[in-house]
């Protein structure tokens, strides 16, 4: 499983490399499990994913939704609550609306995709590119910019972690629940994979995964 190098908790966590917890992790154990196979992780930045999960190279990737990744693969149902959101510093005005980024600089992640806000803003979207959500976060609490894009799990997760930081929730533009996209050149069946995900939706496995974050 390809384990995203640009996320941060609660959806997932490295140390010394290697992918060490959250959401991705956890769920990529328990699936692995049921399919009584190992689980092994591979890093992937933005434009490792499409090549890998192509070629098979990796049989699956976690948390991500289809048009944020090019490419055909087989999609699990919606398995992971969460929303696209801007967050702001305590000190900067309230945004009312994605319109009052209008050449604000934002705070972005390298390759990711903001559909919504560029729809929205055109021309007139300052991206202020960080090479993951970690150092896109750092880059507001030092004062780089005024706001950053960020999913409401990360920030719910940085708030409840580090209240000192004060960051504030602004508004939420994109509420979805993300899927995992699989290979469809993996060896491993797809029915094999599918019957699994029921298994772990039903018995209620995956809601005590994202409890353990919230």
């Amino acid at each position: 499983m390809l384990a995203p190098v640009d996320q941060a908790m609660p959806i997932a966590r490295f140390q010394n490399g290697v992918v060490a917890g959250g959401i991705v992790k956890d769920f990529g154990d328990v699936l692995a499990q049921r399919l009584g196979r190992r689980p092994v992780y591979l890093n992937a930045d933005s434009p490792e994913v499409t090549p890998a999960l192509m070629s098979g190279r990796a049989d699956a990737m976690c948390y991500v939704m289809p048009f944020w990744i090019d490419g055909e693969y087989n999609w699990s149902p919606p398995l992971f609550p969460d929303a696209e959101m801007i967050a702001a510093r305590s000190d900067m005005p309230h945004l009312r609306s994605l319109k009052d980024l209008r050449d604000r600089q934002v705070g972005t992640v390298v390759g990711y995709k903001y559909q919504r806000v560029e729809l929205v803003l055109g021309s007139r979207f300052r991206r202020v590119d960080a090479a993951n959500m970690e150092a896109n976060i750092q880059q507001m609490i030092a004062g780089k910019v005024p706001y950053t894009m960020i999913s409401e799990a990360t920030l719910n997760y940085l708030q409840r972690g580090t209240p000192e930081l004060k960051l504030r929730a602004d508004l939420v533009f994109s509420a979805y629940k993300a899927q995992c996209a699989f290979s469809q050149k993996s060896r491993i069946p797809f029915d094999e994979v599918s019957r699994a995900i029921d298994t772990l939706l039903k018995d209620g496995s995956i809601d005590q995964i994202l409890a353990r974050y919230r």
